[in-house]
C-alpha cells in the first residue's frame, strides 16, 4: 500500500495571507496539490496545524485522513515526522508532496510509485531539469528515521544516507522544470499564467 503525505502545516509568512487558501481556478491552492496526490496513491494523509478549520474545510470533497500537528511552527522536519508517525502498519511506502505546489504532476507521482514497485530502492526522487524536487517516495525501511525528524530539518539527510547503498536511492529523470512553489502573490500570478498557457 502506498500512501500520500501532503505537508500543509507551514505558515505563509511571505504571501501576506494564507497561500494555501488562495484561489486558483476557483479552488484553494491546497485542493489542487491534494487532489493530484489523492488520484495517484492508495490513501491520502494531510498534515495540518492543529485546529485549522479553514484548510481542513478546503479538503472536504476529498477522502483524506487529517493529521493535526500541534508543533507545526517547528518546521518541515517536524511535519514529516508527525505525518509518517501517523501512518498505519499497512503502509509500505509514502509519497511526500508539498501543499504549496498545486501543479505537482500526477504523472511524476505515478512514475516514482512505479519505480519503487520495480524494487531495489528504499526511496525514489525525481530529478528535473533544474534539480531534484518533490514528490519523493520513501519505503518503510526509512520510516523510523523520518518519524524522528524535528525542527526545520527536512528529509535530505535521510536521502543522503541511502546514497551508495544497493537498495538505496533511485532517481528518475523528468524532462521538465520543478513545480512552482506558491510563496508570494507574484508566484501565484505566474502559476495562473502557466496554467492558462497549458490549458
Amino acid at each position: 500500500m502506498i500512501a500520500g503525505l501532503l505537508l500543509a502545516a507551514g505558515r505563509s509568512t511571505r504571501f501576506g495571507g494564507d497561500k494555501l487558501l488562495a484561489l486558483l481556478r476557483g479552488q484553494p491552492v491546497i485542493f489542487w496539490s491534494a487532489a493530484a496526490l489523492a488520484s495517484s496513491v492508495d490513501a491520502l494523509y494531510v498534515v495540518l496545524p492543529a485546529g485549522d478549520v479553514a484548510r481542513k474545510a478546503a479538503l472536504t470533497s476529498l477522502s483524506a485522513t487529517i493529521v493535526e500537528h500541534a508543533r507545526h511552527d517547528e518546521g518541515m522536519g517536524s511535519s514529516i515526522g508527525a505525518g509518517v508517525a501517523a501512518l498505519p502498519e499497512a503502509v509500505d511506502a509514502v509519497v511526500i508532496v508539498l501543499a504549496d505546489q498545486p501543479l505537482v504532476s500526477r504523472k511524476v507521482i505515478r512514475a516514482v510509485c512505479e519505480r519503487w514497485r520495480e524494487g531495489g530502492a528504499a526511496a525514489v526522487v525525481p530529478r528535473y531539469r533544474d534539480g531534484r524536487g518533490h514528490p519523493v517516495l520513501f519505503g518503510r525501511p526509512t520510516f523510523e528515521a523520518l518519524s524522528t525528524l524535528r525542527g526545520n530539518r527536512g528529509a535530505r539527510a535521510v536521502l543522503t544516507g541511502l546514497t551508495g547503498r544497493g537498495d538505496g536511492l533511485a532517481v528518475i529523470e523528468v524532462d521538465d522544470a520543478m513545480p512552482i512553489d506558491v510563496d508570494t502573490p507574484h508566484a501565484l500570478r505566474a502559476l495562473v499564467a502557466v496554467w492558462r498557457d497549458e490549458g
